[in-house]
């Protein structure tokens, strides 16, 4: 086995855990977080509408999309409250 393999990747791994780390502390990954947060948020809410027209809801007469629960924990992230936008730094 070459050590010096072995040696450098743990350098290459440690400094871009280091990087990340800095890159959050500082906010940098704010921007990130929040696309991440209210694309999975809106994905639920997809989920849950079709979940509701199979039960044969229609949208719009039986229940609104910002009533839906991802709709409104997507709209919670952008304003940073919850558990993931609680996660950005500058809130």
């Amino acid at each position: 086995m070459d050590y010096s393999t072995l040696i450098l990747s743990a350098v290459a791994v440690l400094a871009v855990v280091i990087a990340g780390l800095f890159a959050y502390e500082q906010g940098f990954l704010d921007p990130v977080i929040e696309t991440i947060g209210v694309y999975l948020f809106k994905a639920k809410a997809k989920a849950e509408e079709k979940k509701l027209e199979t039960e044969g809801r229609a949208a719009g007469t039986d229940f609104l999309d910002g009533q839906l629960k991802g709709s409104q924990q997507a709209d919670d992230v952008k304003q940073g409250l919850g558990s993931i936008g609680g996660l950005k730094k500058n809130a």
